[in-house]
């Protein structure tokens, strides 16, 4: 029997419908979710702006970058949100997740832009870098820098205003007590506190009721919990952790988040919180450049990455990675849909404290427990009247080829230094107190097969080891010994970059050796008994002053032995204050060449140097060939090392008029470690400028 059945039009279009529904619905549960919402767990916006050329300017100064976009519900994954090709800076979604305002830097302009629609429309002159929903009135306010004055890469003195985004000629300052930097300021949920630099490097918490900002450390890049948390993170100087603080509680603590898949430990940069508590988002990895830091030379390797964090912060549980092209993407933001629920603790105090119970805000922070401190040459490398050993203070010598660097810091140059201290009285110390704390910024100069030896060792009377920080090649071993027999060791594999500072305390309670690097626990060992026990009298050996044939290349600072037990929190804040100064150091200009030796100044004879223990002379070049760098003179004064611990140098023997060499220079007034050393000159050129060999 043949059925037949009429539906209205009507009543087809609603079954239609319904068939749409339920068939996207089967696609969703069977695995259609775009990934990104599938690791978000929501609806998911990105921005970023993409470098169109080389892929070098990682600050956006330039003219060439395009504004992308990601959104998980679209299925188009990154594209650009607009065609054209200009000075795009900072991009920040809106609370409502449906446009971005983006900045032209070089024009000061601030734009909004319909995430899905593309338009683009002008809000007026500064840039953007907040906005803001107001929770009692639902108002949502764009934040910027804006007005005149000067302004360079790190900061502005242009003070900071606001205005509703739709209505953005009604501006109000917000603040001009202090200059501001760029890229780093967050509101809090609430709006009574912003997270910034005041300018770079300085990080601290802007509290608007009270009209004042309290700084919490240094570093770049800061940013507050997207809620009411006010916990803070500073960039660190490694550009590879996030060094937190918690204003509530005086709590810190380190995240690591250079150890994404495809980051292959190099450095990440951009870090930004998005608006959910547990994800953040950053760029990397940064692999083009020479030396240590290596972000301004960017790289179309850069990709965007966003991570979530674990419930405690304290570490990123998952990574996803958002681009995959062949440009250098920057400045990213991520918006999630449910992420202004999030929230990391219910529990709010009334005030922000500032962080004073001892601890300070420059290293070492708290100074009760020093039985020796070494920052750096220039430093007062003292101790006061009540501390353990009453007023010190503190010397380390400097023995055959090592010196100082640029940074200040001992340079080992294959050879080493020693530390002067009390040391019986230091050792009586550590005894009764029952523990060490051992830390210092290492920074490795090379790590091939071949770079292995002694980094810093801690003798007894006898001047056997207690405890030896040595390097092997890019590994860390640490031994501990007692009675002349080892009790215990540590081997890190795979923990060293050549020119990558570390910053390592080492913890020895008893029998135990816990090890922190940058901040964080990373393991530790059972000793067969106490290194301690026996100990009467003690000496810091730094590299291997003993001799050039097992030295080190590389550079110490930030060296402190402290007595009794150090907290993580309290070795995490000592991290975050080496490594934020890091943030703050400046590159120069080398300039390498070759030439020919045309004038020399006479070495020295040691006996002839008073007290001096080092001289240098200045010799004359005239140039045949400049390899890297510029320099327009046609002859070039050098300050060549020709005595180091009373000892002339042996490559003395070639500063003889003819000869051609090629050497590595900078300038010689960038070398601060060289004020009040002996220097020899049997020529005078006002014209030409004073250069230093770094190296040949």
């Amino acid at each position: 029997m043949k059925l037949s059945f009429s539906i209205p039009w009507k009543n087809r279009f609603s079954l239609l419908l319904c068939v749409l529904f339920i068939t996207a619905c089967n696609d969703s549960a069977t695995g259609d979710v775009d990934p990104l919402e599938q690791f978000a767990g929501a609806h998911t916006r990105v921005v970023w702006v993409q470098e169109q050329g080389s892929g070098a300017d990682t600050f956006s100064f330039g003219e060439n970058f395009k504004l992308m976009g990601y959104d998980s519900r679209d299925g188009k994954k990154e594209r650009p949100l607009l065609q054209e090709t200009q000075n795009f800076f900072k991009p920040i979604i809106t609370p409502d997740g449906k446009k971005v305002v983006v900045s032209s830097r070089s024009r000061h302009e601030i734009y909004l832009v319909d995430f899905k629609k593309g338009k683009k429309k002008l809000l007026g002159k500064g840039v953007a870098v907040d906005v803001w929903q107001d929770p009692a009135t639902g108002k949502t306010w764009v934040y910027a820098l804006a007005g005149d004055g000067p302004e360079n890469k790190y900061f502005t003195t242009h003070p900071l205003i606001r205005f509703p985004i739709k209505k953005p000629k009604k501006r109000e300052l917000v603040w001009n007590k202090s200059h501001l930097s760029w890229s780093n300021f967050d509101m809090s949920r609430d709006g009574k506190l912003a997270g910034g630099l005041f300018p770079w490097p300085h990080a601290g918490i802007l509290l608007f009721e009270q009209d004042t900002w309290k700084k919490y450390g240094k570093g770049c890049w800061t940013a507050l919990s997207p809620d009411n948390s006010a916990i803070l993170w500073v960039f660190d100087g490694l550009h590879r952790n996030l060094n937190f603080v918690n204003p509530f509680t005086a709590k810190f603590w380190t995240t690591n988040i250079n150890a994404a898949p495809g980051i292959d430990g190099f450095e990440v940069y951009h870090p930004r919180w998005s608006n959910h508590v547990r994800y953040l988002t950053m760029t990397g990895p940064y692999v083009e450049g020479e030396g240590g830091n290596k972000i301004t030379g960017g790289g179309q390797k850069v990709e965007i990455h966003v991570g979530k964090f674990s419930p405690d912060l304290k570490s990123v549980e998952a990574w996803f990675q958002v681009t995959h092209n062949d440009r250098a993407d920057f400045f990213p933001d991520v918006w999630i849909a449910n992420g202004n629920e999030s929230t990391f603790s219910t529990v709010q105090a009334q005030k922000v404290p500032e962080v004073d119970n001892g601890q300070g805000l420059e290293w070492p922070g708290n100074s009760e427990q020093l039985v020796f401190l070494w920052k750096n040459v220039m430093a007062e490398n003292k101790i006061g009247d009540d501390s353990l050993l009453g007023f010190n203070q503190f010397r380390v010598i400097p023995k055959l080829r090592a010196r100082f660097n640029r940074f200040l810091e001992m340079d080992l140059n294959g050879s080493g230094l020693v530390a002067e201290l009390p040391e019986e009285k230091a050792a009586a110390v550590l005894q009764k107190q029952k523990g060490i704390g051992l830390e210092f910024l290492y920074t490795p100069a090379a790590t091939g097969a071949q770079d292995s030896g002694n980094i810093l060792r801690l003798q007894d009377k006898g001047r056997k080891d207690i405890v030896r920080v040595s390097q092997k090649g890019t590994g860390l071993q640490i031994e501990i010994s007692a009675d002349d027999k080892a009790i215990g060791s540590l081997d890190i594999p795979g923990s060293l970059q050549a020119h990558r500072p570390e910053h390592l305390f080492l913890s020895i309670q008893e029998k135990q050796l816990e090890l922190y690097v940058n901040g964080r626990f990373i393991k530790k060992v059972s000793l067969s008994q106490n290194p301690l026990a026996s100990l009467h009298s003690m000496s810091l050996l730094l590299g291997h002053p003993e001799g050039t044939a097992a030295g080190l290349k590389g550079a110490l600072s930030h060296v402190a032995l402290y007595a009794g037990v150090s907290t993580e929190s309290d070795i995490s804040r000592k991290a975050h204050m080496v490594t934020g100064d890091i943030e703050a150091r400046q590159q120069v200009e080398t300039l390498q060449f070759k030439g020919e030796l045309t004038e020399v100044s006479s070495v020295p004879a040691p006996d002839s140097l008073g007290a001096y223990q080092r001289a240098l002379v200045v010799n004359r070049y005239r140039l045949a060939e400049v390899l890297q760098g510029q320099y327009s003179e046609k002859d070039i004064l050098v300050a060549q090392w020709a005595v180091l611990d009373r000892t002339v140098l042996p490559e003395t023997k070639d500063f003889i008029p003819g000869r051609n060499m090629e050497l590595k220079v900078e300038k010689f007034d960038q070398h601060p470690e060289l004020e009040g050393e002996r220097l020899m000159m049997d020529m005078f050129d006002p014209d030409l400028e004073l250069y230093y060999q770094v190296s040949s």
